[in-house]
C-alpha cells in the first residue's frame, strides 16, 4: 500500500485473500508454517498502529465510579482506549495506576528516576496553570489556551 494508514476497512480487501490463501495452503500442508504467520502478524501490527495514530484516547484521570457518583481515586491513573473507526465500539480499554507503572520493573533507581520525571511534569503542569489563573484576572474569565504539547513520536 502506498503512504496512507492501513485501517480496518482495507481488512476485507487486502487481507481477505491472504487468509484465503493461507488456509488453502495450511489444508494442503497439514500445518501452519511460520512465514505463513509473518504476513498476518505484521498486517496485524499496522492496523493496530493506524488505530492508534486515528482513534486513541490516553488520559490521565482523578475520579472513579462509585455507583453513580464519582468520587477522587486513591491516586492519579492512566486510561487508554482504542476505538474501531468503523463502528465507533471499544476495541481496547485499559487502566493503570501510576505507581504500579512506575514501579513494574522492580528497579528502585528506575523509580526514583521515574519520580524525579512526574516532579519535572508537575512543575509544568504547576507553571501551566498559573498562567491560565494569571489570562483569567486579566480578562475575567476562564482562558482557552492550549495546555502542554505532547512529545514527539519516536
Amino acid at each position: 500500500m502506498a503512504e496512507s494508514s492501513f485501517t480496518s476497512a482495507d481488512f476485507h480487501n487486502v487481507v481477505h485473500k491472504q487468509i484465503v490463501q493461507a488456509v488453502y495452503e495450511t489444508l494442503a500442508d497439514g500445518k501452519i508454517d511460520w512465514d505463513l504467520i509473518v504476513p498476518f502478524l505484521d498486517t496485524a501490527r499496522e492496523i493496530c498502529r493506524s488505530e492508534f495514530r486515528e482513534a486513541s484516547r490516553i488520559r490521565l484521570h482523578t475520579v472513579r465510579a462509585e455507583g453513580e457518583d464519582w468520587v477522587d481515586a486513591e491516586e492519579a491513573f492512566l486510561g487508554i482506549a482504542v476505538a474501531d473507526r468503523d463502528t465507533g465500539q471499544d476495541w481496547l480499554s485499559e487502566t493503570y495506576w501510576l505507581s504500579d507503572v512506575a514501579i513494574a520493573d522492580r528497579d528502585p533507581e528506575q523509580a526514583r528516576r521515574i519520580v524525579a520525571a512526574l516532579e519535572r511534569s508537575i512543575a509544568k503542569i504547576n507553571a501551566w496553570l498559573a498562567e491560565q489563573e494569571k489570562a483569567e484576572q486579566k480578562k475575567g474569565g476562564p482562558e482557552s489556551s492550549e495546555p502542554p504539547s505532547l512529545p514527539a513520536e519516536s
